[in-house]
C-alpha cells in the first residue's frame, strides 16, 4: 500500500476570498491528515500552505473523495503523486479550474 494519496478538490461558490480548487498530499499512514496542500483561487494563483512547526497542515483528517463528493458544492478526485508535484511547485495553475459539471 501507498503512504500517501493525491487529491484534486474542486469547491463551487462566489467568494474570490476563498481557493477554488485544493490540492491534498494525504499521509494513509497517520490517519489521513495532509501533509502538503495547495490552493488555487480563480485567478490561477497558486499558493501552498505552509504550517511551520506542524507534521500536518490540517486540523483534522481528509474525507475519502466518495465522502467528499455527497456534497453539491464540492467534486474530489484522487490524482497521481506526479499532477500534485506539478501543480505544488507553480505560481499559476495553468490546467481546468472550472467545477466539473
Amino acid at each position: 500500500m501507498e503512504r500517501y494519496e493525491y487529491i484534486k478538490w474542486f469547491w463551487k461558490h462566489e467568494d474570490d476570498r476563498f481557493p477554488i480548487l485544493l490540492f491534498y498530499e494525504i499521509d494513509l499512514e497517520s490517519g489521513r491528515y495532509a501533509a502538503r496542500m495547495l490552493e488555487v483561487y480563480a485567478d490561477r494563483r497558486a499558493v501552498p500552505v505552509i504550517e511551520e512547526g506542524f507534521e500536518f497542515i490540517t486540523e483534522a483528517p481528509i474525507p475519502p473523495v466518495d465522502e467528499i463528493n455527497t456534497e453539491p458544492e464540492f467534486f474530489a478526485q484522487v490524482i497521481s503523486k506526479e499532477e500534485f508535484e506539478a501543480a505544488y511547485v507553480c505560481d499559476k495553475y495553468t490546467e481546468e479550474i472550472a467545477f466539473p459539471k
